[in-house]
C-alpha cells in the first residue's frame, strides 16, 4: 500500500459520503492502517536482511573451512613430496656406498692377483 496524502484520504472519504467527525475518523483509520503496513514492511525487510547476513556469514565460514582443508591437503602433499625426496636421496647415498664398497673390493682383488 502506498502512502496516501491527507488530501487524498479526505477526497476518498468525501466520495463515500463521509463528513465531519466520520470523515476525520476515516482518515485516522486509514493513516493507522498505512502506518501498520509500513511497519510490517520494515520488519519484513529487517528479517530478510538478517537472513541474508546469516547466509553471508555461513558462506564465509564454509569458504574458510574449505580454504583450511585445501591448505592442509597442500601441506600434506608437500610433506609427502619431501619424504619421497629424502627416501630417494637415501637410496642414492646407499647406492654410492655400495658402489664404493664394490670398487674397493674389486681393487683389492686386483692387487691380490698382482701379488700372486
Amino acid at each position: 500500500m502506498s502512502s496516501t496524502s491527507l488530501q487524498q484520504l479526505k477526497e476518498t472519504g468525501g466520495s463515500l459520503g463521509l463528513k465531519g467527525p466520520e470523515l476525520m475518523s476515516f482518515v485516522r483509520e486509514q493513516q493507522t492502517l498505512e502506518r501498520e503496513e509500513r511497519e510490517k514492511q520494515r520488519q519484513d525487510r529487517e528479517k530478510e536482511d538478517e537472513r541474508l547476513e546469516k547466509l553471508r556469514l555461513f558462506e564465509i565460514a564454509q569458504k574458510k573451512k574449505e580454504d583450511e582443508r585445501l591448505e592442509k591437503m597442500t601441506l600434506l602433499e608437500l610433506e609427502r613430496a619431501r619424504a619421497k625426496d629424502r627416501q630417494e636421496k637415501e637410496k642414492e647415498r646407499l647406492f654410492e656406498i655400495e658402489r664404493a664398497k664394490f670398487e674397493s673390493e674389486r681393487a683389492e682383488k686386483e692387487r691380490q692377483l698382482e701379488l700372486d
